[in-house]
């Protein structure tokens, strides 16, 4: 009997320990969603229009750049991120979310970017509301009761030698994604979010079903910056996309910096606006 109490003792530790642990995480979320705004301000705001610039660069490939308009728009749920560039380079990368479903425009007919190809095989990223962070309506950590999603608080580490306090997201459904959330441990405010996969040489394809015989790395980081007041709500204005896939030793790095001149609440939005044309 004396070992079945001991195992009873510490099931009964555990649970108040995992309990409290949940609550802190909870707690966390809660203050989080505060430094967007008050309760009263998020649910008042129905969507949001973010448009600014562009500029991609394959940050070891050269200096050349190149630049374009960049728009976000929500609704809810609904999200449509569009990036447009000169079509004799890049053309557009035009990623759309509604009711769960997701469609990425390929960059000409039947091929995606690399990006492109590792958000069609990885829909998670937008159909659990992480696409844009809290730029966006259906913010994931916004609508936790509705995606059911497991938080795993990992405390504060060292990101480019600053603290940032990192709570771990896992979809209800799984993914071989690791999704990582970083926020100011002062501020709450969320400022990246970074998604990693490797595909071992057993894994035989890549992510865009290439066949290849070695370890293939992928890491998405979402940055997020240079919070300004709009309407009633605290959002970033700048937003910067880092792309590196490949071998380690011979990685790509495809970056997106997008600065948001303009970013208006509760305009009544056109449907086709969730619509890849």
């Amino acid at each position: 009997m004396k070992p079945l109490c001991v195992l009873v003792m510490l099931f009964a530790v555990f649970s108040v320990s995992a309990a409290k642990d949940e609550s802190q995480t909870v707690a966390f979320v809660n203050q989080h969603l505060n430094s967007i705004g008050t309760e009263q301000a998020r649910a008042a705001t129905k969507s949001v229009v973010a448009q600014g610039t562009v500029t991609f660069q394959v940050l070891n490939r050269g200096p050349q750049t190149w630049e374009g308009p960049a728009t976000l728009v929500t609704e809810g749920d609904k999200l449509a991120s569009l990036m447009k560039f000169p079509p004799t380079v890049y053309r557009t990368e035009w990623f759309v979310r509604v009711d769960k479903k997701v469609s990425i425009a390929p960059v000409r007919p039947g091929r995606w970017s690399e990006l492109g190809d590792f958000i069609k095989a990885h829909d998670e990223i937008l159909t659990e509301g992480l696409w844009g962070g809290t730029l966006s309506t259906g913010w994931a950590l916004a609508h936790l009761d509705e995606h059911r999603a497991k938080l795993e608080d990992r405390g504060v580490k060292k990101v480019d030698g600053i603290d940032l306090h990192r709570i771990d997201y896992v979809p209800k459904k799984g993914s071989d994604l690791e999704i990582q959330l970083y926020f100011e441990p002062d501020t709450f405010r969320h400022v990246m979010t970074v998604y990693l996969l490797t595909v071992t040489a057993q894994s035989a394809r890549t992510v865009n079903e290439g066949r290849t015989e070695k370890e293939m790395h992928y890491r998405l980081e979402e940055r997020f910056g240079d919070f300004k007041s709009a309407d009633n709500l605290m959002l970033p204005s700048r937003w910067t996309i880092r792309f590196t896939y490949g071998e380690v030793s011979a990685g790509v790095i495809d970056q997106y910096d997008i600065v948001e001149k303009k970013i208006s609440e509760n305009m009544t939005l056109d449907p086709k606006n969730f619509e890849l044309k």
